[in-house]
């Protein structure tokens, strides 16, 4: 019945859309291919009857279809009719009428209600009709009993019925959940579910709706847009990958990622990072994950699993939840080519920017002003620049006052643009051409891309190329899928050891980056190593200049999925899938760059050679890191599908699928010395001295310490090869009673060779049970307000494996013994027989609701994660010999709410001879919220769970306290300034305190405590560095041929640490080369100032070096908990901000250019589009424009997510 409603406008306005042509002497075929494309209407005729008509011309323009028509064939042998969306062609006189019978009939669905607009043709031709707003069709056909007459309807399964004559004959279409309008269809990645039956909690995207021009990977645009998601990105480095999270984290040692599926198949990851690497929210992935390589062009839907009862067909893998990408596929009708262009202009950092909070010459100049006034110890800076060195050069008398004084004006007003000069504005572009189309029989999708984008640091760049082909056959009870889809990545970066965002951002605005000619200017910087001082000439232009850092990725998948309809009720699927992936990383340091004097000791200007301390003989260094990536996954599936009676009440569904899937990763890592690219990709020789002793001739050792490197594992180099093979069982099961109650079960049984004999759980099933009520079908069957209201509810298990541990004994092969001139080798990792899988248990409760015709739809749930026997790393004595064990000794919960909306407020959209009319604007927020907690039922609320910690791990939140959530961090408490000399108090870090009313040393009373019992006296719980809740409000507003979309993104509920302000903090400081925040220009100064700054003051030298290795509680032999007062100033709660914040995530302008002109330059559509992306963000002002996505735990300096701009252009012909 909604399918009839839904067609209901066609018969009332078919004949009156307007329509615009004008052609002369053509075939009347195109006549029909314009109207078409103005109007949507199909047309319905004899081929070979038409071939008769002449060429015809016509005129019109802004005419009814209908008065279109009556002139085309004004005339003419020929006639026409409108039946429902198509237009029946047929010649005015019937011939050979005798031969020829009436066949009529009437086409409904399930239910019985009447289908309008059903295409009913005479198979093999072109000849048939339509049916009417009430499902009847009639048409003469040829009588021969051999007549068979084809049905075809969206959304229905295509039917061939043999021809009935004498009495109307009755068809029934069934719904074909692969032909359903995909809004309305879930993919799992093994089948498809009709949304109206699923029981599981799903968030389903399409990729037109969260599409952003500029944004080059489909995990970037999900920010905002899935309710449970944590979204973090900490870089605005091209290529940098974010982290997601989905429902919070069910592991401590494991991988929190999600599951990337493509179309079915699994996605790996191409290089494998160490999981606690992943789990780092301070660490830049580079490398690029699963998806890094799609062309989110080629993308048609993304489906969020997130419940048990999703994604517990997947097994250990999918405890993180499970992110299913749907790409295109071709589109029944005539082949359709489309191109896409777009052009990004991405901004840099600038120092008139609120988050580049450093000081300009002048100020820098003021604090090396007052250093050297207070005379501090100068000649232990790493290096001689700037008004230091101005100064020394002075008291030496290498230079006079005034000459001293003209230096120190031309500091002052120096300003040397950093940012400017290492960084750029960037501008990038992206091109994408698809080719697609088919048949009943066959669809096709091809795509190529192209994707160049630039870094806002200069010599950074990520190039992608990518290619798809799909086909799609469906031939009566076979159908075949095959699909191929590759991309190459080609990535350019500085090494980490350079670092341009960290220079630009840390280094005195004083220092020159060219003389007075134009040439590079080096200053010195020290190096110190073997109880050896050594100064090279160092400039940052001329780093960048000899090293780079190249990454490179190959990945080619396969899929080949074949399947045949054994009944109407029983099919067969049999799917292969191979997947292959190589990445290259090359990293280079040629022999000019600073790094390789540094390994050589001396400089290239240096004639002496340093042949005792040299590492570096000749050339540059060179470092290769290979890996390779093969899966192959194959699947065979049985599917039942069937009503069990013939009302069509009971349907039930079963599948049983068994896979076996096989991974190898592997691959090599070696570093090499003595490269000269400069010469063909050469390796120097080390050069060889022979000297005589007596009769016999010896090579001469020239270069110990070069030898000595030569003996290690990066010179030796290393392999890689790890083979992962599993099997794995599935058993589904759904249950459907009047499309109201709706029941599944889900089973899958794994087998992991990572268990060993001695563990009782080798093989552990996963299961789900879930449920689906349908208000609106049965009691709210009636509400004219209501069209859905339907209640879920699902509970499951799921296990996860740590692929780090093995029930057997790892052994790493060594070189040969020197002293024994045997073989030795080392444990890698202990045997672990007794390791069990980590166990989650999901229920969930979602409400879905759709009221006023549609205009109000979403949904709200709610869900609780209970993970028992997580993997901990438990400490062990080393006679094993590993110091760390893996044990099944944690708890984890996570809970919480999600809510997503789409309302439509004002819709008055109408379509008018192909040109859209009238306002539409639609309001969609979501949120998700995620509480999390580590529990111990031996243990009480704030109690560490691990058995061995430090100071360290309260600092950076890796530390696991019960009753708090995982990534809680902790600061030292400020208790103020000095009066005396303005140095940084923190309370429970007095020389003295007082005990009974007496006074002692603090030192004393601490060592006598506990670790955690030192720890809570002087750290507090400073917050999570995770938000609780994330969402999105999406905006858009339609009028005529424009469109303009408002998405906003938010975080609430993290905290976050200030940029550092003394960073390292181990020498004398801050060297004269060294740039510092402007807070400093507020710093204690005279006592007094403590009342009015929280910023510390400079001490002399005597009493900053005492403050770096003579304070009391670094002398403690036990519990220590600080490495000095500035690392503690650092990591102070004053230091500590809000995280939360919302971001205008992106705004873009779009206008559909009209039918009409597209018509003139042979189009069937095109547009035209105008973005911004992160375009500002509201946060804590006392981050003072700190990028609230960045952490400010690392020592380094990221760059922040940078807004960009972005124009588009797309055209289909």
């Amino acid at each position: 019945m909604a399918l009839m409603l839904l067609g209901l406008p066609f018969v009332v306005s078919a004949q009156n859309q307007k329509v615009t042509i004008n052609v002369k002497d053509v075939d009347v075929q195109v006549v029909f291919k314009q109207i078409k494309e103005q109007t949507n209407l199909n047309f319905v005729y004899n081929a070979d009857q038409l071939k008769t008509m002449q060429k015809v011309t016509l005129n019109v323009k802004e005419v009814t279809v209908d008065a279109a028509l009556t002139k085309l064939f004004e005339g003419s042998a020929f006639e026409y009719k409108f039946e429902m969306q198509s237009i029946v062609i047929k010649k005015k006189t019937e011939q050979a009428e005798s031969k020829k019978s009436m066949l009529s009939g009437q086409v409904t669905d399930k239910s019985g209600g009447p289908l309008p607009g059903v295409a009913v043709l005479l198979k093999g031709t072109t000849v048939g009709t339509a049916t009417d707003v009430n499902g009847n069709f009639k048409f003469l056909v040829p009588q021969d009993k051999n007549t068979v007459l084809v049905f075809s309807f969206i959304g229905m399964k295509r039917l061939e019925v043999p021809a009935q004559f004498g009495e109307p004959m009755k068809v029934t279409l069934e719904e074909d959940a692969t032909e359903l309008d995909e809004v309305n269809v879930i993919s799992t990645g093994y089948y498809n579910v009709d949304k109206r039956h699923l029981t599981s909690s799903v968030t389903s995207l399409k990729m037109d709706d969260i599409m952003m021009p500029g944004v080059s990977t489909i995990d970037q645009m999900l920010e905002g847009n899935v309710p449970g998601m944590i979204f973090m990105q900490n870089s605005g480095q091209v290529g940098a990958a974010p982290k997601l999270k989905i429902r919070g984290t069910t592991t401590v040692l494991g991988s929190t990622a999600p599951l990337w599926v493509l179309d079915g198949v699994i996605l790996t990851d191409p290089v494998n990072v160490d999981p606690q690497q992943i789990n780092d929210l301070d660490f830049v992935n580079l490398l690029g994950n699963a998806i890094s390589g799609l062309n989110p062009d080629d993308i048609e839907q993304i489906d969020v699993l997130k419940d048990a009862s999703a994604t517990a067909i997947y097994g250990p893998q999918a405890s993180n939840g499970v992110i299913v990408i749907t790409t295109k596929k071709g589109k029944i009708g005539a082949p359709s080519v489309s191109y896409s262009v777009s052009g990004t202009y991405r901004r840099r950092p600038y120092y008139t920017d609120k988050a580049v909070n450093v000081m300009n010459s002048k100020e820098r100049i003021d604090v090396s002003r007052e250093l050297v006034n207070r005379r501090l110890n100068i000649g232990s800076l790493n290096s001689w620049v700037g008004y230091e060195a101005a100064a020394q050069d002075y008291y030496n008398g290498v230079i006079d006052r005034d000459e001293f004084s003209r230096r120190v004006t031309d500091m002052e007003t120096c300003n040397t643009d950093w940012f400017g000069i290492l960084l750029q504005n960037s501008f990038s572009h992206n091109h994408s051409l698809s080719l697609s189309g088919g048949t009943d029989h066959i669809r096709y999708y091809t795509s190529l891309g192209y994707s160049d984008e630039n870094g806002n640091i200069r010599e950074e760049s990520n190039k992608r190329y990518t290619g798809m082909a799909k086909i799609n056959v469906n031939y009566d009870k076979f159908t075949m899928q095959f699909s191929m889809t590759g991309n190459v990545q080609k990535k350019e970066y500085t090494p980490s050891e350079v670092n341009l965002m960290e220079y630009a951002y840390n280094t005195s605005r004083t220092i020159r980056a060219y003389d007075e000619t134009g040439d590079l200017w080096f200053y010195q910087r020290h190096e110190g190593s073997d109880s050896k001082n050594y100064d090279q000439p160092f400039s940052i232009i001329n780093e960048r200049n000899n090293t780079y850092d190249q990454i490179e990725t190959n990945q080619l998948n396969l899929v080949v999925a074949l399947g045949y309809r054994l009944t109407s009720w029983l099919k067969a699927d049999l799917q292969f899938s191979y997947n292959i992936s190589r990445t290259d990383k090359e990293t280079y340091f040629g022999a000019d760059s600073w790094y390789a004097a540094r390994l050589r000791k001396y400089s290239l200007v240096t004639e002496s050679i340093n042949e005792d301390n040299t590492e570096l003989i000749s050339g540059g260094e060179l470092r290769l890191d290979y890996t390779k990536n093969d899966n192959y996954n194959l699947r065979g599936q049985l599917t039942f599908n069937r009503f069990l009676d013939k009302d069509n009440v009971h349907q039930v569904t079963a599948s049983a699928i068994g896979e076996l899937s096989s991974g190898l990763y592997g691959g090599s890592k070696i570093v090499h010395r003595g490269y000269i690219p400069d010469r063909g990709l050469f390796f120097d020789k080390v050069p060889i001295e022979m000297v005589n002793i007596g009769t016999t001739t010896y090579k001469k050792l020239r270069y110990p310490k070069y030898y000595e490197w030569m003996e290690s594992d990066d010179a030796r180099g290393m392999l890689k090869d790890n083979l992962t093979r599993k099997v794995g069982l599935i058993l589904t099961a759904s249950y459907s009673y009047k499309d109201s109650y709706i029941l599944n079960a889900n089973m899958r049984i794994d087998g992991s060779n990572k268990f060993g004999d001695a563990s009782n759980d080798r093989l552990l099933p996963i299961w789900s049970v879930s449920g689906r009520w349908n208000l609106h079908e049965n009691v709210l069957k009636n509400s004219a307000k209501v069209n859905v209201l339907a209640l879920k509810m699902s509970y499951g298990w799921q296990g996860n494996m740590s692929a780090q541990d093995s029930p057997k004994l790892i052994i790493q092969k060594g070189t040969t013994n020197k002293y024994f001139n045997e073989y030795f080798s080392t444990i890698k990792q202990y045997p672990n027989p007794d390791l069990k899988w980590e166990k989650t248990s999901t229920f969930n409760l979602d409400v879905e609701f759709s009221f006023f015709n549609n205009k109000l739809n979403g949904s709200v749930g709610y869900y609780y994660r209970h993970t028992s026997d997580a993997f901990l790393s438990k400490t062990v004595s080393f006679v094993n010999g590993v110091g760390k064990y893996t044990v099944n000794k944690g708890t984890l919960t996570n809970q919480g709410y999600e809510f997503t909306l789409n309302f439509v407020p004002i819709n008055t959209v109408t379509s008018v001879g192909g040109e859209t009319r009238g306002f539409v604007w639609r309001f969609d927020p979501n949120f998700g919220s995620v509480f999390n907690q580590l529990i111990d039922k031996l243990k009480s609320k704030d109690k560490v769970l691990q058995d061995e910690i430090t100071y360290t791990n309260y600092l950076d939140g890796s530390v696991q306290i019960v009753g708090r959530p995982v990534n809680t961090f902790y600061s030292y408490r400020f208790k103020g300034l000095s009066p005396v000399d303005g140095r940084p108090m923190f309370y429970g870090a007095d020389e003295k305190m007082m005990v009974d009313g007496q006074e002692v040393d603090t030192k004393d009373v601490y060592e006598k405590m506990t670790q955690e019992e030192v720890y809570e006296q002087v750290l507090t719980r400073s917050g999570c560095r995770e938000p609780f809740l994330q969402g999105g409000i999406r905006n858009y507003f339609g009028w005529r041929n424009i469109g303009l979309n408002i998405n906003l993104s938010y975080s609430i509920g993290s905290k976050i640490r200030l940029m550092k302000m003394y960073g390292s903090a181990n020498t004398f400081a801050p060297g004269p080369e060294t740039n510092m925040r402007k807070e400093f220009v507020n710093r204690w100064r005279s006592p007094g100032d403590e009342r009015v700054t929280t910023v510390p003051g400079f001490l002399d030298a005597t009493a900053y070096g005492e403050t770096l290795n003579k304070e009391w509680f670094q002398k403690m032999s036990v519990n220590k908990f600080a490495e000095n007062i500035w690392k503690m100033y650092d990591n102070s709660d004053l230091r500590v901000a809000s995280g939360d914040y919302l971001r205008i995530q992106n705004v873009s302008l779009r206008y559909n250019i009209p039918t009409r002109i597209c018509n003139k330059l042979l189009l069937k559509s095109a547009y035209v589009s105008l973005s911004g992306t992160n375009l500002y963000t509201f946060c804590s002002k006392k981050l003072k424009g700190q990028d609230p996505s960045q952490s400010g735990t690392s020592d380094l300096v990221n760059l922040s997510i940078r807004p960009q701009y972005s124009f588009q252009l797309n055209l289909t012909f």
